[in-house]
């Protein structure tokens, strides 16, 4: 993976999305890229290390949850990191966010706390565990947003949501169709849409918001 052709994508990318991101943020972006395709020969983070691949499917579609975080000094949860997008990203992005990684496998565990430390994140914990049942999810307390992308627990997530939520908080969920229907099949008691967005020519092809109903921010049916 060329680092200046990684950062020149990323470039006309942030440029294009009119995306702003805070002083060392691109940097650490592109370490976090590098440690990738470091341990990507060892360990099963990701099908390619193509820099358009990382870009595009990876860090601008993590980075497009950032209007959704309405509590940026606030906690969050990644459920099921894996490879650390979208987690690392939005902790990049938003360098105030106080940040949790649960991952059960050991060894993408070992890679999350090895990112955290060399690009120097404050406030963000590796959990090694996941999410089987509605209990799990409340174990380490409440949260301001929960996020997950692609993971196959979102019927114990959305059981487990009003338990682990702080007052008007929110779950992301980055899925494609049928995750998208598990979503809403899963909405109970105070749970509710508050709203939806379609990726155009993204993998997670749905960011289905849910949270308790209350006063949120516009969010608008399409990300281009």
């Amino acid at each position: 993976m060329n680092d200046a052709t990684l950062r020149s994508l990323l470039q006309a990318e942030l440029t294009r999305s009119s995306v702003e991101l805070p002083e060392g943020a691109i940097d650490r972006l592109l370490l976090h890229a590098r440690l990738l395709q470091k341990w990507n020969k060892a360990v099963r983070l990701v099908g390619s290390t193509d820099p358009e691949e990382i870009v595009r499917r990876h860090i601008m579609e993590s980075l497009a949850l950032v209007p959704f975080i309405h509590e940026p000094r606030g906690g969050l949860i990644d459920i099921g990191t894996g490879n650390g997008y979208p987690a690392i990203p939005l902790k990049c992005a938003l360098p105030d966010l106080r940040l949790a990684m649960m991952e059960p496998t050991m060894r993408k565990a070992v890679f999350l706390r090895t990112v955290a430390a060399d690009l120097q994140l404050t406030d963000a914990t590796v959990l090694r565990d996941r999410v089987d049942r509605p209990a799990d999810l409340a174990r380490y307390g409440k949260w301001d947003c929960i996020t997950m992308r692609a993971v196959a627990a979102i019927p114990a997530i959305m059981a487990g949501a009003p338990a682990a939520l702080r007052p008007g908080g929110r779950l992301l969920f980055m899925v494609g169709e049928s995750g998208r229907d598990q979503v809403l099949r899963g909405l109970r008691g105070e749970l509710a849409v508050l709203g939806e967005v379609r990726f155009q020519g993204m993998r997670a092809s749905h960011l289905v918001v849910v949270g308790l109903p209350g006063p949120t921010h516009p969010i608008s049916d399409t990300v281009h």
